[in-house]
């Protein structure tokens, strides 16, 4: 049987929401502090943790709500069928939310793209849920792990030999890669933004769907008959171990988000399995405590959380009475970094409100 519904889950999946939007809310990423803007290329900082956490914890979802539903007699198909349907609505939400502009100045008209852009964050997500689950589904915990050695190792080899035209084969400088050139075969066209490398594209998508599948084994250390402490002890171990070998492949292959290397999807599985055994630690088995509730509350609701997010970042912009929340109140009390991180604050604490709002009237929308 599967063990009930797990806290600690929820309010990991809650703090990444939340430190997500802390980093892609930022006013101005040249005045943010560096921690919340993304690595220029090779290397990591807080905000290059963040996607791959939501990947790992999806992960842990698919293990958890899979043997949930095979307990109350669900088939292999029904499975599939549900994945398939959650993530082409997440997909779509995806291609929407990014197509829609809240212009500033013409608040509250809502303004459109001039083109579809069919990559960015929720259809990396969807596609990685979707074939990571598929994977767990068909062919359970070993063909996970087989899948996160087989899509690495395919994705290694495809980096390291592939001859990209105008570069050759193990390029990984900025303009010249194979994710960049297999983006630009497959994307070119859907894209309304720039025609430069996207780190949301497909030619890094097979090490992101390991990302997942880590997640997936990590949901079975979670299912396992052990006691909390073995468990506890276990994930912690395997994180530990993950963020080492991470460290160790970085010297062969550099940590890089943007390229979603090898080295990075390890590394991020450890931290990412180590933050969740210290979330465990905190959170279950343990008497309720009101400060985790917040995180609670959006790890329930974190896609609807994510796409208010996206809405809500721009209405702290408009200018009210030719007056701007940033330039005439925040930039005047606080320095650059501070007042970018206090606008930052300000819509998660605007979409903190509207997610409490809809879980009294059980609206969620989630992985």
């Amino acid at each position: 049987m599967p063990l009930p519904r797990l806290k600690s889950v929820d309010v990991f999946r809650g703090a990444t929401i939340a430190a997500m939007i802390i980093v892609n809310a930022q006013f101005s990423h040249e005045d943010s502090y560096s921690e919340l803007a993304h690595a220029a290329w090779n290397g990591w900082t807080f905000a290059d943790t963040i996607f791959p956490c939501f990947l790992f914890i999806a992960g842990v979802s698919i293990a958890l709500s899979t043997a949930a539903r095979l307990s109350r007699g669900h088939e292999h198909t029904d499975l599939l069928r549900h994945a398939l349907r959650r993530s082409i609505v997440i997909f779509t939400l995806g291609v929407l939310i990014d197509y829609l502009r809240v212009p500033a100045h013409a608040f509250p008209y809502i303004g459109f793209q001039e083109h579809l852009q069919l990559t960015g964050v929720l259809q990396k997500i969807a596609i990685c849920y979707l074939v990571g689950s598929q994977i767990y589904v068909w062919t359970g915990l070993y063909g996970a792990i087989a899948g996160i050695i087989g899509l690495n190792l395919l994705y290694l080899g495809l980096v390291h030999f592939y001859p990209v035209p105008g570069c050759g084969p193990d390029s990984l400088a900025v303009n010249c890669n194979f994710p960049g050139y297999l983006d630009k075969v497959v994307l070119q066209g859907f894209r309304w933004n720039s025609p430069a490398f996207d780190p949301d594209g497909v030619g890094a998508i097979l090490p992101a769907i390991s990302s997942v599948l880590f997640g997936v084994v990590t949901g079975h250390v979670l299912l396992s008959e052990q006691r909390p402490l073995y468990r506890f002890i276990w994930l912690l171990a395997g994180g530990i171990l993950l963020i080492a070998a991470g460290q160790l492949l970085s010297t062969w292959i550099p940590i890089n988000k943007q390229l979603w290397t090898t080295s990075f999807a390890v590394f991020m599985a450890g931290l990412a399995a180590t933050a969740l055994a210290c979330t465990m630690w905190l959170v279950d088995d343990r008497p309720p405590q009101y400060w985790y509730k917040p995180l609670e509350l959006l790890g329930l609701n974190s896609i609807a959380a994510y796409l208010i997010s996206r809405l809500v970042a721009n209405l702290p912009r408009v200018h009210v009475a030719a007056n701007s929340l940033y330039d005439d109140v925040l930039a005047r009390v606080a320095s650059p970094p501070n007042a970018s991180l206090l606008f930052a604050m300000i819509v998660l604490a605007a979409v903190y409100v509207t997610i409490w709002f809809m879980d009294r009237r059980g609206w969620r929308l989630n992985l």
